[in-house]
């Protein structure tokens, strides 16, 4: 037996992750904060999806934005429950958004990250939650999620970000 060599089987465990987020550069500065929204849906988006195929929920949304001069502005929010719903973390990140920006700068980077996740199954209901609210929302989530895995994440989209084409390589098959 040689030393520092070990014959026995590797075995992987995969943790599980601590944020899930997605930044895009733009190909035009943009100054204009409902261009912003749109494509801030989008991410969104793009990243709830991500969310829910790992079956987590999200209790923090950090929203993240880069001038054209790549100065860096971050904003993030404590939810009040966790949550893995579109609508709910873009209307966080919506108001994060309109907190930080200043009229007329132009944007180069727009970015969405979210954190503190837990699994479905992880921690205490509120007494608060309003389930049927809830439930109907994340039935449609579903519903469209299953619909960009067959067709492709680009061929479907919400009413609220119909005229963004943001192209990703892979769709996150």
């Amino acid at each position: 037996m040689l030393i520092g060599i070990d014959e026995s089987e590797v075995i992987y465990l995969p943790e599980k992750p601590k944020g899930i987020g997605m930044s895009t550069t733009l190909p035009v500065d943009v100054a204009n904060i409902e261009k912003l929204e749109e494509i801030l849906a989008t991410i969104v988006d793009q990243v709830c999806f991500r969310l829910r195929k790992k079956e987590m929920k999200a209790n923090v949304v950090n929203v993240q934005l880069r001038t054209k001069d790549f100065v860096n502005f971050s904003h993030q929010a404590k939810m009040i429950e966790k949550t893995d719903s579109s609508k709910i973390i873009y209307g966080e990140a919506k108001l994060l958004l309109k907190e930080m920006y200043k009229q007329g700068t132009q944007i180069r980077l727009i970015g969405v990250r979210l954190d503190k996740l837990e699994s479905n199954d992880e921690g205490q209901i509120s007494i608060f939650e309003m389930q049927s609210k809830d439930e109907k929302q994340s039935k449609l989530d579903n519903t469209i999620d299953g619909l960009k895995e067959k067709f492709g994440f680009s061929k479907i989209s919400r009413g609220n970000d119909i005229n963004i084409h943001i192209e990703r390589k892979n769709d996150y098959k």
